[in-house]
């Protein structure tokens, strides 16, 4: 069995913190179009996701350094990123509410984590 090194904890790390800090700056830059331009619901709904995943496999390609468990360093990063980025929406909304969209954008993320690990792993290993 193989162990887990620090550089690999610190790959999770990192990539959470990037991809959380990306999609942060995303929404912020998303809410001041918003409030300017007379954007749809549909359309912040699809932005916000693009924002996302674009963070997700950001946040892997630039924090991932150790040359393996990219497929699992994605599903934790995804999975992590979904939860915090719930708490924090939570957190300025001031209530938790769970909903099926809630299940559907944890998974989501999860699978922008899976397609983000592959993308890396064909990317380092090059």
């Amino acid at each position: 069995m193989t162990k887990i090194n620090k550089s690999d904890i610190f790959d999770l790390l990192r990539s959470i913190l990037i991809s959380v800090l990306i999609s942060v700056i995303g929404v912020i830059i998303l809410a001041i179009i918003a409030k300017f331009a007379d954007l749809s619901d549909g359309v912040i709904t699809g932005v916000n996701i693009f924002i996302r995943v674009l963070a997700i496999l950001l946040g892997m390609l630039i924090g991932t350094r150790a040359g393996r468990y990219f497929i699992a360093k994605g599903v934790v990063t995804g999975g992590v990123f979904a939860l915090l980025t719930y708490l924090l929406s939570a957190i300025l909304a001031g209530s938790f509410t769970a909903s099926g969209m809630t299940l559907y954008d944890a998974l989501a993320c999860i699978l922008a984590g899976i397609i983000s690990g592959g993308i890396c792993a064909v990317a380092k290993k090059s």
